[in-house]
């Protein structure tokens, strides 16, 4: 069976500040929400820690969902917390940034084609916080286009493994060799993929792409300068 997957921010949509929150500012956002900064407690202390935990889940390729994630920097600097109130922090945190959505032009008409060719599709994204990446295809109408939604929280595996990628494979029935990932990153969507046996295609944005990983950078199956008009073009590649 052929699946087509897509990265989710800066391929199908960007929204910085759910992203800053996924990467940088999460758990200092969660304690000055709930007032729960001790004194002293600077939030460049809070902000290496939880920098510090992203870089051990990109080694390791595990990865820690965003409610774990703060209970753990919480713990490790001593900061009582309650984990239900910390739960509902997050979510509201995450839900409020949405409405700077802003879809890649072009995005939802290519997943709409590709969907209306009868062809499997799904998401792969390194997000801590599963229940946003939902609710921002839902806000773009794309969500019924999708059989499934593989986040690096949902399954437990981040992007520097391919492991995430067999992930969507098992749940949409798709063959790896068959299959075709898309992404703005060569290093997270092009390389990864291809290690799970899939075809990488970039998306190449006027975002900076730094490709640190060993070993020669890939070669995409195929460079999309934009997302509009790609519908097509992914169908072609997969036929």
């Amino acid at each position: 069976m052929q699946v087509l997957t897509f990265d989710f921010h800066n391929t199908l949509a960007n929204c910085d500040p759910w992203f800053d929150l996924e990467v940088r500012d999460l758990p200092w956002a969660v304690l000055d929400c709930l007032d729960l900064v001790p004194p002293g407690t600077d939030k460049s202390d809070v902000d290496h820690a939880y920098r510090q935990l992203r870089l051990e889940v990109i080694a390791t390729g595990n990865e820690v969902d965003a409610y774990d994630a703060v209970w753990h920097i919480c713990g490790d600097l001593d900061i009582p917390v309650n984990r239900p109130t910390v739960r509902q922090a997050i979510d509201d945190l995450m839900r409020a940034s949405i409405p700077a959505l802003e879809p890649t032009p072009g995005a939802a008409e290519a997943v709409r084609h590709v969907h209306a060719c009868g062809v499997r599709m799904g998401v792969v994204s390194s997000a801590v916080h599963p229940l946003s990446v939902d609710w921002m295809l839902e806000a773009m109408g794309i969500a019924s286009c999708f059989e499934s939604v593989v986040t690096s929280a949902s399954c437990g595996f981040y992007k520097s493994t391919p492991a995430i990628y067999d992930a969507a494979l098992s749940l949409l029935g798709g063959g790896a060799a068959a299959s075709v990932h898309v992404g703005d990153s060569l290093r997270w969507d092009v390389a990864t993929a291809q290690q799970a046996g899939m075809a990488g295609v970039w998306l190449r944005t006027a975002r900076l792409d730094r490709f640190a990983a060993d070993g020669p950078v890939p070669v995409p199956a195929l460079t999309l300068p934009t997302m509009v008009g790609a519908g097509p073009v992914l169908v072609d590649l997969l036929a």
